[in-house]
């Protein structure tokens, strides 16, 4: 059975509302260990962008709890994702506001990666080929053409693979805007239980020492065989 190390971190930096959200959590199933990290950033350009994101990790998080077995886990994360768009679409039609969020999920099992996408939050991931980006920025002239809660129905990006051996990133733009893939290949590769945390933090700084201003939210995930 794999085992499943983590740490997160999340920071307002100079803005004034942390519009990301962020969430990491495993748990055991019948034998089989599952780990879900989730990543979402609310719209800036929609004064409730927040109410997105922090509903979208909290349904995801609930979803989870519930899951009971590993089987088709990926494409189920992936129809549950679509509800909660939906459902977000719904609220805020509702409410007569204007939200919408990335989201970059990653569900883990015993042997493989589970990954459903829409915006321009990443997940990267270290094995023995180095750095690999696992999703793509869903951007055209500067503006995003798909995330969660806009009312048109997102489209989302799947994809999967094996796990085992490998370290995963997921970050909101604060983070990557700021900082070389080099340097997030070089703190992936050299990670373990006892730096997980320092790395998480020590990324974060770096970002902000190079100018970013931007919500910062980033997590670790190493899956151990």
């Amino acid at each position: 059975m794999n085992s499943f190390i983590f740490d997160g971190v999340s920071i307002q930096n100079k803005r004034k509302t942390n519009m990301d959200s962020l969430m990491v959590h495993e748990k055991t199933m019948v034998e089989t260990q599952m780990c879900l990290a989730v990543i979402c950033d609310g719209v800036g350009s929609m004064a409730n962008g927040a109410f997105a994101s922090a509903w979208t990790v909290r349904m995801l998080r609930e979803w989870f709890d519930t899951l009971t077995d590993a089987t088709r886990a990926g494409i189920r994360m992936r129809d549950k994702i679509m509800e909660i768009d939906h459902r977000i679409s719904a609220c805020a039609e509702e409410m007569e506001i204007r939200t919408g969020t990335t989201v970059s999920a990653l569900l883990l099992d015993s042997e493989k990666y589970y990954v459903v996408h829409a915006g321009d939050s990443r997940i990267y991931a270290v094995g023995n080929g180095g750095l690999e980006r696992l999703t793509f920025d869903q951007i055209s002239n500067g503006r995003l053409t798909s995330c969660l809660g806009r009312g048109n129905g997102a489209s989302l990006f799947y994809n999967e693979g094996p796990c085992v051996g490998k370290r995963f990133l997921l970050c909101s733009d604060g983070l990557y805007k700021r900082t070389e893939e080099i340097v997030l290949e070089k703190e992936l590769a050299a990670v373990n239980r006892r730096s997980c945390k320092k790395a998480v933090h020590r990324l974060a700084q770096y970002a902000v020492e190079r100018g970013e201003k931007d919500n910062i939210s980033l997590a670790i995930v190493i899956c151990e065989s």
